[in-house]
């Protein structure tokens, strides 16, 4: 219980207010050597869930900054503290970050984590490297451990073709390679547009796929019909998983399934519409693939709207008809997405509800969110650069204009007036905090137009030291598995728009 409750209180400082933690000569504290504490395996397996032994040779706290299961438990926590009171072993089950080389473990003497003076914690867009090498960190009163972590590579690929994304519970490769299929020109699910007609043929056939792709998976799997008017009906495809614990309080992710049909400006319509919204539909699947494997506190969906391109009919029907007693608490999205860091776009990460178009209105989910992916992913530096990219030249700059000239690695994570997809719908209806991930759209000459294309996005994610397939495969790694572990820290702390 109490390693229940110092991983509550933990968690609470990183998501809020970062402490500096300066201390004076008086009030320093002997740190553990980090010898004192072994861990097992000597090499953790990137992107899978595994056990890890921890070995104490002297009284300690030890805090776990990841996913963990610990003992019995059937859910997962965002990180724990385990408590030493002399040369023992724990052990709990673990996801390693898919994406860093090592796994990093803060040491405290006996119970020092456990007191109001929970600090240094790292700010949400710091590397844990740059924490360490901090003046407040060497003064405070606490060590830590650096532990290997390997992610093997896809058999049979070259790492220009995406294999050191190829492994693990979700993969950003398995992404890539869905999307070529389902976006193929010839024998893929194209022209979805709508449904706006009385019958969809090819859209039906998309949505027939889906929910024997999301019932294979595990999903409870749905198709639901709206009519509109006497003519026209908006079609969504859903997967469920009941919650354990609060199964009325639904955490959802989605994308819109349709494409801008013919006539649509800026560029005329698409066909194929790999970018806008193929590569959300793939990444929001894939994120699902790893949250389906979990038992979870809450109701977890994923949904594919319809549309989206039209109207917004298939969430706005959609909401219309959450069950009586029913409550959303958080909404992830991912719309027009895959075309940005590692390559020369912003990936952009807008939350709202917000108030005005600056950062500030939901600094809670920002700092998870930031926490999150810095835990996964080499990305500290770039979330940086997003920051002040928003700040300096504005949301336009990231999304209406093509700015790949630069050659600036960035993401960017704040709140945004200027929300332009299903999850604007489910923030301004329900009150709900809501995220979305993209890239680029206004300011891309296929932008809505029939080179929206698998290969056009591979063009555009060529970069000096990478191919297009090997940043894109690494690009939807990185978002699928954000939005997974945004997904698993939401279940647990909902984040609500106070």
């Amino acid at each position: 219980m109490m390693a229940r409750v110092a991983a509550m209180c933990i968690s609470l400082a990183i998501i809020l207010a970062p402490v500096s933690g300066c201390f004076s000569e008086s009030q320093q504290i002997s740190k553990v050597p980090p010898e004192n504490l072994e861990v097992s395996p000597p090499i953790l397996i990137g992107g899978v869930l595994q056990s890890v032994e921890f070995t104490s040779s002297s009284a300690m706290s030890v805090h776990v900054p990841y996913l963990v299961r610990e003992g019995v438990s059937e859910f997962f926590s965002n990180g724990t503290t385990l408590v030493f009171d002399g040369a023992s072993t724990k052990t709990i089950e673990m996801i390693a970050p898919p994406n860093i080389g090592s796994a990093y473990f803060l040491l405290g003497n006996e119970g020092s984590l456990l007191g109001p003076e929970i600090s240094p914690i790292r700010e949400s867009n710091q590397s844990w490297d740059d924490l360490f090498e901090s003046e407040s960190f060497v003064q405070g009163p606490y060590s830590w451990l650096e532990h290997p972590v390997v992610r093997e590579n896809r058999s049979g690929y070259s790492i220009e073709e995406g294999s050191m994304h190829g492994t693990g519970m979700i993969d950003g490769l398995s992404a890539f390679e869905w999307l070529e299929e389902f976006a193929d020109p010839e024998t893929g699910y194209n022209e979805r547009w709508g449904p706006f007609t009385l019958y969809d043929a090819n859209y039906m056939r998309a949505v027939d796929y889906l929910q024997g792709y999301m019932a294979g998976m595990g999903w409870d799997a749905q198709i639901h019909r709206y009519w509109i008017s006497d003519f026209s009906y908006a079609v969504n495809v859903c997967g469920y998983k009941t919650g354990e614990v609060y199964p009325d309080e639904w955490l959802v992710l989605g994308a819109h399934l349709d494409v801008a049909e013919p006539g649509t400006l800026p560029g005329g319509g698409t066909r194929i519409g790999a970018h806008d919204n193929g590569a959300g539909v793939a990444l929001v699947l894939e994120a699902g693939k790893g949250l389906i494997q979990f038992d979870h506190r809450r109701t977890v969906a994923i949904c594919l709207w319809s549309n989206e391109e039209n109207g917004y009919d298939g969430v706005d029907r959609w909401i219309d008809n959450i069950p009586q007693g029913v409550t959303i608490t958080n909404y992830l999205n991912a719309d027009a997405v895959g075309t940005n860091w590692p390559g020369y776009y912003t990936l952009v990460v807008d939350c709202i509800p917000n108030e005005e178009d600056e950062l500030g209105d939901q600094w809670e989910m920002i700092r998870m969110l930031e926490w999150v992916g810095v835990q996964n992913n080499d990305i500290s530096d770039a979330l940086q650069l997003g920051r002040e990219i928003f700040h300096e030249e504005g949301y336009a700059s990231m999304k209406d204009v093509d700015s790949s000239d630069q050659k600036r690695q960035s993401i960017s994570v704040h709140d945004s007036d200027r929300g332009r997809s299903d999850y604007e719908r489910i923030a301004d209806q329900l009150g709900v905090v809501s995220v979305d991930w993209g890239s680029l759209t206004g300011g891309s000459d296929c932008y809505h137009a029939n080179c929206d294309t698998v290969e056009t996005m591979v063009d555009m994610m060529v970069t000096d030291n990478g191919t297009g397939v090997q940043n894109l495969v690494e690009s939807f790694d990185l978002i699928s598995w954000w939005m997974f572990s945004a997904a698993m820290v939401l279940d647990e702390t909902p984040i609500y728009d106070f």
